[in-house]
């Protein structure tokens, strides 16, 4: 579809949209079924088993709507990697970004949840420093950034590693298809439960 669109069809191929779309998915809809798994059981106790299988059905309607805004957005950010490079790198590079952003705005989430407080002798540091903050993003910008250029740095050097992470892509999207297929059940069931209250 957005290969009809010219700014799109001189950046991405069809298959590299396609393949995008899964990347942007995946860690949208893992996060989004372990979260409504994890209230599936007080859900169902609290009332019934249709109405935790419906808060599922919910949660994975809305990782698809999120995933198509995300996608968006990530195309868009791609027309920014320079014309020079090849579909194939701007995907690897700007698909790369995204998942690693996604994986530590997972990891931050699972830290929260957790409820791990920072330790005494951290709380003790930061009280005492005269620029908390600036410490406290720099500890968490820090390994973002590097975690960020490293890869992107492999994939504009070397095919090899381009070569990889496409396939990597390539595997992501055959599990993000089912998740696609489970948002697709999940808004039948939205549907069914409306009609029937």
């Amino acid at each position: 579809m957005l290969n009809k669109f010219g700014f799109f069809a001189h950046a991405y191929t069809r298959k590299g949209l396609f393949q995008l779309f899964m990347v942007c998915a995946f860690p949208i809809h893992i996060w989004a079924i372990f979260a409504a798994f994890r209230d599936f059981s007080w859900v169902a106790e609290r009332t019934n088993v249709w109405d935790a299988i419906g808060l599922l059905s919910y949660a994975v309607a809305f990782a698809l709507v999120e995933t198509i805004g995300i996608f968006f957005i990530v195309a868009l950010l791609g027309l920014l990697v320079p014309s020079r490079w090849d579909s194939d790198t701007r995907l690897a590079l700007i698909g790369n970004l995204f998942l690693t952003v996604a994986i530590w705005s997972i990891l931050g989430q699972v830290y929260s949840l957790l409820g791990y407080p920072l330790p005494k002798w951290g709380i003790d540091f930061l009280v005492n420093a005269d620029h908390p903050l600036r410490i406290l993003w720099g500890t968490v910008f820090l390994p973002l950034v590097i975690s960020a250029i490293v890869p992107t740095v492999l994939v504009i050097r070397s095919g090899r590693v381009k070569g990889m992470v496409i396939e990597t892509f390539d595997r992501i999207s055959l599990l993000s298809s089912v998740y696609v297929f489970f948002d697709l059940v999940g808004i039948v069931i939205i549907a069914i439960r409306n009609v029937r209250t």
